[in-house]
């Protein structure tokens, strides 16, 4: 019994339905014009639906930017000035520190070392200076 069950699984599972089913209605079904104003009007209108996506998504990735990234190191890029066509300098924060760095093709090298007191101290003396005015 299990042989026959089994024999009768195989024969459905090899043979699709369509070789089954009466090849009248396989025919009628098939015998659609596939060049027809609508299929046409259905294609272009999904190609621009498609399109669409990609460009609206292009957009909201542009706006908002990259994905969130857990970078350990608090590093801020405060501002660059080109040097000439290929070298630049540019100022960098890392951990209230702000590093001039040179930029060249295949180089990079420090420039100088800012420590992140320098702005405090600059405020305590212009403080000093207006109450030395007063």
């Amino acid at each position: 019994m299990s042989k026959l069950v089994h024999s009768v699984f195989f024969f459905l599972i090899c043979f699709p339905v369509s070789v089954i089913a009466d090849t009248e209605t396989v025919n009628k079904t098939t015998s659609i014009d596939t060049f027809s104003i609508m299929n046409v009007l259905n294609m272009v209108m999904g190609l621009v639906v498609v399109i669409a996506l990609i460009l609206g998504l292009a957009w909201v990735l542009r706006k908002y930017g990259r994905l969130p990234n857990n970078n350990l190191v608090d590093m801020k890029v405060l501002g660059g000035l080109s040097l000439g066509t290929r070298e630049k300098a540019v100022l960098i924060e890392v951990d209230n520190k702000r590093i001039l760095i040179g930029v060249a093709p295949g180089h990079i090298q420090t420039l100088h070392v800012l420590d992140g007191s320098s702005s405090a101290s600059f405020d305590s003396k212009l403080e000093k200076a207006m109450e030395n005015q007063n």
